[in-house]
């Protein structure tokens, strides 16, 4: 396995070694946290975050949501020459 090394600041390190478990190395530590980092961001993590929401929350809360989402979902059209 190719390895690299690389230099980090002690705040850095320091937060890393607070995110790192007891049974993984740093290479998994990292990978881990990119990983997680990179699920955030995906289209399942937004639902399960506004199922969420829309669990805790009022169904007023719940109807504002849902027309906020329903008002970005209309098509919108441009005029290209206004573009240029």
């Amino acid at each position: 396995m190719a390895t690299k090394t690389i230099a980090l600041e002690i705040s850095v390190y320091d937060k890393l070694m607070g995110c790192k478990k007891p049974s993984e190395s740093f290479t998994k530590t990292i990978d881990r946290l990119i990983s997680e980092s990179a699920d955030q961001h995906t289209c399942a993590s937004a639902v399960a975050g506004a199922e969420r929401i829309w669990k805790a929350g009022s169904e007023r809360e719940a109807q504002i949501m849902d027309e906020a989402l329903r008002k970005n979902r209309e098509p919108s059209t441009w005029d290209v020459e206004s573009l240029e």
